[in-house]
């Protein structure tokens, strides 16, 4: 393979070259500097999966899919580490999707296999857009989980009463449709460009996405989220999550540590 060289690439190539070299190290730079410790919460949020990946191997849809959740969350700090904030937010979508197809398919096991050939047959037979079905009722009845949204306030709560997961979820989508006040370019600004409001709002989101999946594999695979050792559980309780949900997620399961 030929050693790369700057000065031997074709004229217009050399110049996207170069152009992104310039903002890339300027966003990325300023973002680190100013926001080092959101990153580094986020990045013990995403390290928690590596727990998950130990626990659940020999789980078929989470040895494929928790490396794609993984991916997700870790690729959409670097977007928007680069300013690059709308495809920040459609990862993040992305990983909300997968983290809850994890959770249908290890019951699933037939269907996962359909699904990894291709097979969409919960739209030709359900009419949804998702394997689980209509809305979130799946999910709200596994009992755990149930057990969980009856302690939490209404407001909390993340399938039923305001719903937290649905209201993040829409909010997603309207990276992924292009809405208006998503645009990635501005009349004023083509190349990406930081930007302290943006950046903001994905930082809340991202650290409510990953709350939100850590509380969700500890309540769908509780046995064997109670099954860790003390210290693994005590890392995802106590980095994973908030007070407020840690407290209803260890009373939902029985935990008393």
């Amino acid at each position: 393979m030929p050693a790369f060289r700057v000065n031997q690439l074709p004229t217009e190539t050399k110049r996207v070259h170069e152009s992104q070299n310039i903002w890339r190290k300027k966003n990325w730079g300023k973002t680190f500097a100013d926001h080092k410790d959101d990153i580094e919460r986020m990045i013990q949020k995403l390290n928690l999966f590596d727990i998950w990946s130990n626990k659940l191997q020999k789980i078929s849809a989470a040895k494929t899919l928790i490396p794609e959740i993984f991916m997700d969350a870790y690729i959409s700090i670097h977007f928007a580490s680069y300013g690059l904030y709308k495809y920040a937010n459609m990862c993040l979508r992305s990983e909300l999707e997968t983290a809850l197809r994890l959770i249908f398919f290890s019951k699933h096991e037939v269907e996962f296999d359909w699904w990894l050939e291709g097979d969409e047959w919960y739209r030709e037979r359900q009419n949804y857009p998702d394997v689980w079905g209509r809305s979130y009722t799946y999910f709200q009845n596994l009992k755990p989980i149930k057990d969980f949204e009856g302690a939490c306030e209404d407001h909390m709560k993340l399938f039923s009463g305001d719903a937290k997961i649905s209201n993040v979820y829409k909010k997603l989508s309207k990276s992924i449709h292009s809405s208006a006040k998503h645009f990635q370019t501005r009349p004023d600004r083509v190349s990406p460009r930081y930007d302290l409001e943006e950046l903001k709002r994905w930082i809340d989101v991202y650290i409510g996405i990953q709350t939100y999946i850590q509380i969700l594999l500890s309540l769908s695979f509780a046995d064997k989220f109670k099954d860790l050792k003390k210290g693994e559980r005590k890392k995802i309780l106590e980095k994973g999550m908030e007070e407020y949900y840690r407290e209803r997620v260890k009373q939902a399961l029985g935990i008393t540590e």
